[in-house]
């Protein structure tokens, strides 16, 4: 499958834009968010959402057929982020968009967002991110232990890709301050 750059993504999303006929607001999530907002330089191969994109629909279609780009987008049939991870969304570059209001995950809410599912290449577009936003492991476990109490998914591994993911970023020391914070035996 084709993978995108931030660059054409924001293009893409600029197409999106362009063709809207009122404001709307979507939350993009997972490795758009990564590469648009944090500058993460991996590329990805779709536009997921948090929120319905039924409001993008023609404007989306206009798009592809406007700046040639054939981006997937669409919402997330299952994902988990922090309970209050809404309050802290930013809003990305609004000064490039007229109706279009993209909003992303707060950096920290992304990285334990894309932890849950601990693939490679999400952890190492954590790492990028931990590095470039200056991101601190404290911050990170106590919304992980308080905030991503009813993920989906066996609590175990879930605490296993957390663990794992705060070794590799901060290195052992921190991990095993974090397994005493969320309880892990």
């Amino acid at each position: 499958m084709k993978k995108y750059t931030a660059i054409e993504i924001e293009k893409f999303l600029r197409g999106i834009d362009s063709f809207l006929k009122k404001k709307v607001s979507v939350i993009i999530i997972g490795g758009t968010a990564a590469a648009l907002a944090y500058k993460v330089s991996m590329a990805t191969q779709d536009i997921d959402t948090w929120n319905s994109t039924k409001d993008l629909k023609d404007a989306y279609e206009k798009a592809k057929k406007s700046t040639g780009l054939e981006i997937p987008l669409g919402q997330v049939s299952v994902g988990d982020a922090p309970i209050n991870f809404e309050d802290r969304l930013e809003v990305f570059k609004p000064q490039k968009f007229k109706k279009l209001i993209v909003k992303v995950p707060e950096v920290g809410d992304l990285i334990l967002m894309k932890t849950l599912r601990g693939y490679e290449h999400d952890l190492e577009s954590i790492e990028e991110m931990v590095k470039t936003q200056k991101v601190k492991a404290e911050i990170l476990t106590q919304r992980y232990a308080t905030e991503l109490g009813s993920a989906i998914g066996n609590k175990r591994v879930l605490d296993i890709n957390f663990l794992a993911m705060i070794e590799r970023c901060f290195g052992k020391r921190e991990a095993e301050k974090s397994k005493k914070t969320i309880g892990f035996v």
